[in-house]
């Protein structure tokens, strides 16, 4: 991967940027009841591989757990419940700091069989939050679940078969229309790092010092696949990347590999 070195990016500081999703990224989690607008309790979390709250971190129940991912939310039961027919029953998840792209949808994902009367939950959502009124649901017992779909616009960024020796697949959706889009990528970890990108001014990026610019490519449409040739040496490195796309002075999400 060090062979993809070409130029690093000047540090400085101003404008935080926005992540395509919700991992590594600071949510507000309210409780709403009983009706929409009156809030019993509310955390702050940071979005990670764990569950973010705890059935002991809950202050009004113990029934359950949320866990929140990249675009989803799911809350897990270790009992039965059964959420109360008020005007709102439920819970809203807001962006805490402005750092995540605007979320365009929130609907039931999936759930376990024994989650009942899902058929009267209603969800809504504006640019920063999303809410589930769970009014009605029943829930069997221990093991059941229900997740819910976070949608989100903005630009983002997959990297496929990082193998040594082999071409990666780089795909970045949500391009400005046959834009421009810029790859960086860093050794030492997932920043945040204010940085000096050039056209698009100061943007803090997921990436740490140093970062390395791997090049600057031609969308088609509203989408960038390319492959990426890893040095034969590469297996074992820890990789973080990013796209920028020029024309909207966007970041993608940041994507965290381990060349195999």
């Amino acid at each position: 991967m060090r062979a993809l070195i070409t130029t690093a990016l000047t540090l400085a500081a101003l404008t935080p940027a926005l992540s395509a999703q919700m991992l590594n990224e600071s949510m507000d989690a309210e409780w709403v009841y009983s009706s929409f607008g009156s809030t019993i309790e509310n955390h702050t979390v940071l979005v990670g591989n764990g569950v973010e709250l705890l059935n002991t971190t809950i202050v009004n129940d113990t029934k359950f757990e949320i866990d929140l991912g990249d675009d989803w939310i799911e809350f897990r039961f270790n009992s039965a419940s059964n959420w109360g027919s008020t005007s709102f029953n439920g819970w809203l998840f807001r962006d805490a700091f402005g750092t995540v792209a605007p979320i365009t949808n929130y609907t039931i994902d999936s759930f376990s069989a024994g989650v009942t009367n899902t058929g009267g939950i209603t969800t809504g959502f504006n640019d920063d939050e999303c809410w589930a009124n769970f009014a009605g649901m029943s829930v069997a017992g221990p093991g059941d679940w229900i997740r819910m779909k976070v949608d989100f616009g903005g630009l983002t960024l997959s990297v496929t078969n990082a193998i040594a020796g082999a071409n990666a697949t780089i795909n970045v959706d949500g391009t400005t229309n046959n834009g421009f889009v810029g790859l960086a990528y860093s050794l030492a970890g997932p920043g945040p790092t204010n940085t000096f990108t050039g056209p698009c001014g100061f943007m803090m990026v997921d990436l740490s010092a140093p970062i390395r610019v791997i090049g600057t490519f031609s969308a088609i449409g509203t989408n960038l696949n390319m492959n990426l040739s890893i040095p034969a040496g590469a297996s074992g490195l820890s990789v973080w990347m990013q796209a920028l796309d020029f024309g909207a002075c966007a970041l993608s999400n940041g994507v965290a590999l381990t060349i195999q």
